[in-house]
């Protein structure tokens, strides 16, 4: 390991520029070390000989490397294997530049699908491309650091309430699931707690929104700043809290617990010169005596905090017998009707259309799973698919969808060539070794171009079983289908799986698109998808478009696609021909923009 020979400048220069060279060639490293130092930049330099000496750099936890410069025959073996370390160990956004004496065009591409920023021949070095090759780098960087940032911003917005910054319904659900999970495994116990506050409505109403607002804000605040470190405090909207007290295992520790949150709630908040007072009705279900479950501990909590405020204590701690069970169809004797439904291919899938906002055109159509059975009574598309998931009845429901939906593109695909179809897929089919195989035999067999077939999958299903989803998704992508993520926001907790898969297209959930026109929150949260999506060559979708002016807003807010009951209900296929004829007869696009050709 050398150091430069120039003087190495202060470490409080901001300026400076630190450079490793990775190169077992000595003539090598002093000239690209000469070349570096002959460039704008003010460049520090640091050199290894060999792979083990590079580790020694990298894995030194005072080093910082602006830059890495990566030769990839080493005396002691390829200076590719360097990659994970610098990544993982150094810096993930680190540029690393490879110089190599054999180059060519397969190499190079596949040095940069490895992850480098830059290929570079030792016979082509100069000070200039060596330059260049620096700027490249530094944009690069930043490019990624922006995508990290818009990426952190939109999980924060996304996760927490924009009023109190408290976790939101969705974030805190994630962490009751989590510490359900962990009760079940070491039996630690913990209790939800459901808060309604008291006298609430009164302020709002007789003093405004602001008074309101500063009444929860100073309750969050209370709360955040009393609990531990290990709960989870969380406004689920309106005037509504919840809360998650860890290792609270009995009744009568539950119930201390909810008088000293009360004694903090109710202590008087100031206010325009004003002296407010709210109070509070608290509601406790303890795990694991009551339930395992999320939805039956919050339900019960919830339960118990009604009653509540229905009586004399303010908090009521939720008993066994008071449990209750979700309210479920009668999953056998549905079972076996959907079971024959299959069999003889009497389940539908309406289309619905999909547009480029702007211009009104017809991209493509979703198809959504429509079923009335003869005798188990009215079942949702949601009820129908939940119970589905969850029998073996999965894969040939599945089967049957491909099978019925693209059978029905093809009899359309060569009309209307810039369109695509989208189809829902479970989580578990992604368990299944014969999915994969069953995707492409059903679009082979319908002589359909698999580009212009998309699998939709909410955000769950790829981080439930990461390895397996990513196995399963590359393999797809290799023939051409395309993927999509439904839902996006409405339940996930990280956005690290952008990276770890091939993504084309995000669905924006329809939560955020209904609020829009009126919460500059969501605004902004479709503001920073519309970055993220545009920075990493992703398809953005907004789902839920009620009006023409939720449709204007997203133009203006960059949003390129959507679907909704505004634009078109999911239709029969048979009802498709002349909703196309019709509304392409009609115009549709923007004025602003003028009109455009559409779908013929």
């Amino acid at each position: 390991m050398h150091c430069s020979p120039h003087d190495h400048p202060g470490s409080g220069d901001e300026d400076l520029l630190e450079v490793l060279i990775v190169d077992d060639d000595d003539v090598d490293r002093e000239k690209l070390s000469r070349m570096l130092h002959r460039t704008a930049w003010n460049v520090h330099v640091e050199e290894a000989a060999s792979r083990c000496e590079a580790l020694e750099l990298i894995r030194n936890p005072d080093s910082r490397f602006d830059i890495v410069f990566l030769d990839f025959g080493l005396s002691d073996g390829d200076g590719r294997e360097l990659l994970p370390a610098i990544r993982e160990e150094l810096d993930p956004d680190c540029p690393i530049i490879a110089v190599t004496g054999h180059g060519s065009a397969e190499i190079a591409a596949d040095s940069i699908k490895q992850g480098m920023t830059e290929f570079l021949t030792k016979r082509m070095l100069s000070a200039e491309n060596v330059a260049a090759s620096i700027k490249e780098g530094i944009a690069w960087r930043q490019d990624r650091k922006a995508v990290r940032q818009a990426e952190a911003e939109l999980t924060h917005k996304s996760l927490h309430d924009p009023l109190t910054d408290l976790p939101n319904r969705t974030l805190f659900f994630d962490r009751l699931t989590q510490a359900c999970a962990r009760a079940r495994r070491s039996g630690d116990s913990f209790a939800v707690v459901m808060v309604d506050l008291d006298r609430f409505k009164e302020i709002n109403d007789s003093l405004g929104h602001a008074a309101g607002d500063v009444v929860l804000q100073t309750v969050a605040r209370r709360l955040r700043a009393h609990l531990r470190e290990v709960d989870t405090v969380a406004r689920l909207g309106g005037d509504e809290f919840a809360i998650i007290l860890e290792s609270i295992a009995t009744v009568d520790a539950a119930t201390a617990m909810g008088e000293k949150i009360n004694q903090l709630i109710e202590q008087p908040v100031l206010h325009d010169n004003r002296v407010l007072y709210v109070g509070a009705s608290l509601g406790m279900a303890l795990c694991p005596q009551l339930s395992f479950s999320p939805t039956a501990l919050l339900s019960a909590a919830d339960s118990a905090m009604y009653k509540a405020k229905a009586g004399v204590e303010k908090t009521c701690v939720a008993r066994s017998q008071e449990l209750q069970d979700p309210d479920e169809l009668d999953h056998k004797g549905l079972l076996d009707e959907l079971a024959e439904a299959i069999a003889a291919r009497e389940i539908q899938w309406h289309w619905q259309p999909k547009i480029d906002l702007l211009h009104a055109r017809v991209t493509g159509f979703e198809a959504l799973v429509r079923w009335v059975p003869h005798d188990s009574g009215d079942v949702s598309p949601e009820q129908l698919i939940r119970v589905v998931e969850q029998s073996p009845l999965i894969e040939p429901f599945t089967i049957l969808c491909l099978d019925t939906v693209l059978g029905q593109f093809a009899t359309v695909h060569e009309a209307w060539p810039d369109t695509s179809i989208s189809i829902n897929v479970s989580a578990r089919m992604l368990e299944r070794p014969s999915f994969v195989e069953n995707v492409l035999r059903s679009i082979s067999m319908h002589q359909i171009n698999p580009e212009r077939v998309i699998l939709e999958l909410t955000e769950t299903a790829l981080i439930a079983h990461p390895a397996q989803a990513r196995r399963v998704v590359e393999k797809l992508h290799r023939e051409g289908v395309r993927l999509s993520i439904d839902d996006f926001g409405a339940g996930f907790t990280s956005f690290g799986y952008l990276r770890d898969f091939t993504i084309d297209e995000i669905k924006i959930d329809r939560s955020f698109i209904s609020r829009c026109t009126e919460s500059s929150f969501d605004q902004s949260l479709i503001t920073s998808l519309v970055v993220l999506c545009n920075s990493l060559g992703i398809s953005l979708v907004a789902e839920g478009i009620e009006d023409e002016s939720v449709r204007a807003l997203l133009v203006t807010l960059g949003c390129p696609f959507g679907q909704g009951y505004g634009i078109s209900r999911p239709l029969p296929f048979d009802h498709l021909q002349s909703w196309v004829v019709k509304w392409n007869s009609s115009p549709h696009a923007l004025p602003t923009y003028g009109p455009e050709a559409r779908l013929q």
